[in-house]
């Protein structure tokens, strides 16, 4: 995608990484630099956001300068020496999140994991490279191995460009948006602080449909049972009628009349 301005001003180098400041990390100059350089770069993750949208056949963007700023997140942006100015021709935009996704063993676990949130490279440019070139520049600059992600919403094309490149194919089922494959968990995968040994319960309950899944814990569970097997059944009781409502009354005689 081409844009009014030169780019070569903002891309120091093929692929740039921009994070909620919007500018090019390591970028450096004076307020009207910066200024100049955080319009333009808000102006190109916009139009390349909505490219993204479009080609996914989603009704709105999931990735714009706002949503960056507002956020943790990067945005990894590919150019090529195209045409007067060059051109932008891919967008790659990651960040962690706190999930809650299944095991192989169907447990449930909090994980902080990092996300691929948004990945498109331009129509005209696919199948030439550039998206393996672009993924690798984020994993490398991350420290991610790609067994490590949880993908959101991929596309076909993103889950059969995991399997090309990456050998990734087996996935673990989840409950929400997010692929995971099989390697994802080991031993050093980073959980979140967990209070007790508590765990999420996930059931078909209306309840869980309406209020989302509830934690438990084992001691909790060991409690509810003494308490339904030790309970003794105590014979139903029976009030006893006081003051004015334990007064006799008479017989009804409607039945003479």
């Amino acid at each position: 995608m081409e844009f009014r301005f030169n780019l070569a001003p903002l891309f120091k180098t093929d692929i740039i990484k921009v994070d909620n400041n919007l500018v090019p990390l390591g970028f450096h100059g004076d307020k009207r630099t910066i200024l100049d350089t955080t319009t333009k770069i808000t102006e190109i993750i916009n139009e390349m956001g909505e490219s993204s949208a479009r080609a996914q056949g989603l009704t709105r963007a999931v990735t714009t300068a706002q949503k960056l700023r507002n956020s943790d997140q990067v945005v990894y942006l590919l150019r090529e020496n195209i045409g007067k100015n060059g051109a932008v021709t891919g967008l790659l935009k990651v960040g962690t999140k706190n999930l809650y996704v299944f095991d192989p063993n169907g447990e449930t676990k909090q994980v902080s994991a990092p996300c691929v949130l948004d990945f498109y490279v331009h129509e005209s440019r696919q199948r030439s490279g550039l998206g393996k070139k672009l993924f690798q520049t984020m994993l490398d600059s991350e420290g991610i191995n790609p067994s490590k992600l949880a993908i959101d919403r991929p596309s076909e094309k993103l889950v059969g460009f995991m399997k090309k490149h990456y050998g990734l194919e087996r996935t673990i089922p989840q409950m929400n948006n997010f692929v995971v494959y099989e390697g994802f968990f080991n031993a050093s995968q980073r959980q979140p602080q967990q209070l007790d040994d508590r765990r999420m319960n996930i059931s078909a309950s209306p309840n869980t449909a309406l209020f989302g899944p509830h934690f438990t814990s084992d001691e909790s569970s060991k409690r509810n049972i003494r308490s339904k097997t030790s309970s003794p059944c105590l014979p139903a009781i029976q009030n006893t009628p006081i003051g004015r409502f334990g007064a006799g009354r008479p017989t009804c005689s409607m039945n003479q009349v």
